[in-house]
């Protein structure tokens, strides 16, 4: 059977869009809505699916297995980097606020807080977790005031915490590298 560019590019928008509405159900998943680009301003929009995510692991599944095994868990990675004005400020840190709100209203856990200065802005990671004691989410917010935009990130998945700590100290990235300590205090371990 031959196929061509047009079945290859129907196949795919179908299973995005079977992997759209099958996340939206996931309890990793936060819906922020669509965010606006302001003009003059900074925006990235990335949406990452199942279909995608496995695809990519392919590629590192020989030198980097773990790593393989982290992004084959992942079934979705949202990213959003929105540059604000001042007419946008309030709308675009008012909505940081309000995901943050909502996250804590629906029993999500705030792993990391950081506050630099009174004027610089702050960043929050929020965890959802599982029964089995995996994340089904990960949340990650930024208010950055000394570049004027808001960062949402959003991954849905079955990820096991001791996975992120490994991502975080091959990657010399200490919060990440603590996680699964953090963790286990949150619990009571």
């Amino acid at each position: 059977m031959k196929f061509s560019f047009g079945r290859s590019l129907a196949v795919f928008v179908t299973l995005s869009l079977a992997s759209l509405t099958a996340h939206a159900a996931d309890p990793g998943y936060v819906d922020v809505g669509k965010f606006k680009p302001t003009d003059g301003c900074q925006f990235v929009e990335v949406n990452l699916h199942a279909a995608v995510l496995n695809f990519a692991s392919k590629f590192v599944d020989k030198d980097e297995p773990e790593i393989a095994a982290l992004i084959r868990n992942i079934k979705h990675v949202r990213v959003n980097v929105v540059g604000y004005n001042e007419s946008t400020r309030a709308e675009n840190t008012g909505r940081v606020e309000g995901v943050r709100q909502q996250l804590e209203s629906q029993g999500w856990a705030q792993m990391v807080t950081v506050k630099q200065g009174q004027n610089s802005g702050d960043v929050a990671v929020f965890v959802k977790m599982a029964a089995d004691e995996s994340i089904e989410g990960v949340v990650v917010t930024v208010v950055d005031t000394s570049k004027n935009e808001v960062v949402f990130v959003n991954l849905v998945g079955n990820i096991k915490p001791e996975q992120i700590a490994m991502i975080g100290k091959r990657l010399n990235i200490d919060p990440l590298s603590q996680l699964a300590v953090k963790m286990d205090h949150k619990s009571g371990s």
